[in-house]
């Protein structure tokens, strides 16, 4: 399973040429020529999220997502329903993040504390901007934390309105309410460094907001773009709640029969997701006590791999990764700690003869 991970330069290729693909296809869809080359970028980026669903970073959900919709679009034509549509998947990408907060133990964006908490969380990736941003009084991050709410709420209103009711929304709300998207994305970039995840956001949200119908030339393939169309729909509803491991193969509904049919998760609780209030990690260790990992150092998908790990530290993937880092170690043990900023001493353990 960690075959993944064998080559970071290799997926961060593949990350880029599939945003740049994805941009120009939404810009100028293809012919079948452009398209024959984009469907095999499609598919290796759809089978990192079925390699490896207990890792895979939201930039790479969202890409095979727009990956996806891109193609269709091309092939089909984008009618009137076909924008229509992926409007409604952009806006449930914003919506169900802040559904979870709200449902699920989301009170640290509801106090204005989960900016503060990603910044000064060990364990979390930081941009350029990220220190200066840690030492600014907690006022200003509480309210950057609310404003964030503010924006992807308002992204909301404004894709499902330019969905539903095109000709009630005010160009200057159009305008207003995209300018602070990007420039939220763009503050994401640099505080945080998810600089893959801003790339493909901004990409989804100019898309979602710009694209124009073409109705006259679509017109004879519209009674097969409906029925398509609905189904994504379905597909996103049933979807809307689940993990990554859960949405890749557990349910039994129409949901995961495409999901694993394609390698696309439609999982968005990974979309700016509820920050701890204690920082956790994950350390591996050889028989003289010496650390070989340490998640906090790590690079982002054994950041990602902790994470799940941390959760049930003796589990299968914890185990699995262990009998990994047997086999390419020379070391007569290996042991699993997850370890937390609230205790002296690791909270977990699981130890493997090699």
């Amino acid at each position: 399973m960690f075959d993944a991970f064998s080559s970071p330069s290799g997926v961060r290729l593949l990350i880029v040429l599939a945003i740049a693909g994805c941009a120009m296809l939404f810009a100028r869809p293809t012919k079948v020529i452009g398209m024959t080359s984009l469907v095999a970028v499609f598919v290796c980026a759809a089978s990192l999220n079925a390699r490896a669903p207990f890792a895979i970073s939201s930039a790479e959900m969202y890409l095979v997502v727009l990956l996806f919709w891109a193609m269709l679009g091309s092939i089909l034509g984008w009618s009137t329903h076909t924008i229509r549509a992926f409007r409604i998947q952009v806006a449930l990408v914003y919506l169900t993040p802040l559904l979870i907060r709200f449902l699920h133990g989301g009170d640290t964006w509801i106090d204005g504390s989960a900016l503060r908490m990603v910044v000064d969380n060990a364990d979390a990736r930081r941009g350029p901007l990220g220190s200066l941003v840690r030492h600014l009084p907690d006022a200003v991050l509480s309210a950057a934390t609310w404003g964030t709410l503010f924006v992807e709420c308002a992204v909301v209103v404004l894709l499902i309105g330019v969905a539903l009711l095109p000709d009630r929304i005010p160009r200057s709300f159009r305008r207003c309410v995209t300018a602070l998207a990007v420039t939220l994305h763009v503050c994401i970039a640099l505080v945080c460094g998810l600089w893959f995840f801003s790339a493909v956001a901004l990409v989804g949200l100019l898309a979602a907001a710009s694209l124009e119908s073409n109705d006259a030339a679509v017109s004879t393939r519209g009674l097969l773009a409906l029925p398509m169309i609905a189904c994504v729909v379905v597909w996103n509803i049933l979807s809307i709640s689940s993990s990554p491991a859960v949405a890749a193969g557990e349910q039994r509904n129409i949901a995961a029969f495409v999901v694993r049919g394609t390698g696309i998760t439609q999982v968005w609780g990974v979309f700016s997701p509820n920050p701890p209030r204690r920082q956790r990690w994950v350390e591996i260790l050889d028989d003289n006590e010496t650390v070989l990992i340490d998640s906090r150092t790590a690079n982002n998908r054994i950041r990602k791999l902790a994470q799940n790990v941390r959760s049930q530290p003796d589990g299968l993937l914890g185990s699995a990764w262990l009998r990994y880092e047997c086999a390419r170690r020379d070391t007569a043990m290996v042991v699993l700690r997850a370890r937390s900023s609230t205790t002296d001493q690791s909270n977990a353990a699981m130890s493997m003869s090699c």
